[in-house]
């Protein structure tokens, strides 16, 4: 399906915003670069194209101008503060989602999801969204997904009790995605991000305010074990993030091209990027 750019002018629009750490901040600029072109490729295999997406960061990796020159759908939003050494907090993340919403309120609003960079969504994800988010809902949570160790492309599915007593959504980072109506006199509808918080209470804080969030059917993927993944180097979770990635590696298996057409790419393209070790 071609993009039709007037097809997309009568629909909510949904964006895909993705914070990218600076190159100065990274150990492997390389490995960032493989990463996010993963991403991109998964968000490329969407069912519906009608989507954009807004990298915001302070460099441009090789992959963006590979995968997506002169696509109107992506635009790159420039950091212009000083690039400072990751923290536990992960401000500049922050900030950079931050500049993102801005950039979404003033083009009016619509559905907005926070991906990592070194995430990959299910192709039919934009399509399930716009399907399943009714015009009384605020967005909803994806609280099911692949865990995928990047070091064995061993892959489990969550939930699992064997590897972690929780929803997908009370793990992985990108998995909300909220409706922004920035002209809205309710905070709620305005900035469902800050009204519900973290990702992994948005079932809980919805349910105490009262409003209705979608449960998605359509997978994430989390790949862990990156080696740039911030959560296993900085925090107070960062030794239990690393256990984690080992109990997955042991417990999962090998992922192959029935999970990884799911996001649009093959086990090829995956060992391609990844630095898979048949020896721990």
């Amino acid at each position: 399906m071609a993009f039709d750019q007037n097809f997309s002018s009568q629909r909510e629009k949904f964006t895909f915003g993705v914070p990218l750490i600076a190159r100065e901040a990274v150990r492997d600029w390389g490995r960032v670069n493989d990463l996010l072109y993963l991403t991109l490729r998964s968000v490329l295999a969407q069912s519906d194209e009608d989507f954009r997406l807004i990298l915001a960061g302070h460099d441009v990796p090789p992959c963006w101008h590979q995968l997506t020159g002169g696509d109107p759908r992506f635009s790159f939003l420039q950091a212009d503060w000083p690039v400072q050494k990751p923290s536990a907090a992960n401000d500049d993340s922050g900030r950079k989602k931050w500049r993102i919403k801005e950039a979404v309120w003033r083009e009016g609003g619509g559905l907005l999801m926070y991906l990592d960079a070194d995430d990959l969504v299910g192709r039919k994800l934009v399509e399930t969204a716009r399907r399943l988010i009714g015009p009384g809902q605020i967005g909803g949570v994806i609280d099911t997904g692949f865990v995928i160790d990047f070091a064995s492309l061993s892959t489990v599915r969550l939930p699992d009790i064997r590897i972690f007593d929780g929803a997908f959504h009370h793990l992985c980072g990108s998995s909300t995605i909220a409706r922004l109506e920035p002209e809205s006199p309710d905070p709620m509808r305005r900035d469902p991000h800050r009204e519900l918080g973290s990702h992994h209470i948005w079932l809980e804080a919805a349910a105490e305010a009262g409003v209705d969030l979608v449960r998605f059917p359509v997978p994430v993927g989390y790949l862990v074990n990156t080696e740039e993944n911030h959560s296993e180097h900085h925090g107070p979770f960062a030794q239990w993030r690393r256990s984690f990635n080992r109990t997955v590696r042991s417990l999962g298996q090998p992922i192959g091209d029935d999970i990884a057409r799911r996001f649009g790419l093959t086990r090829a393209i995956l060992e391609a990027k990844s630095f898979v070790h048949t020896d721990f």
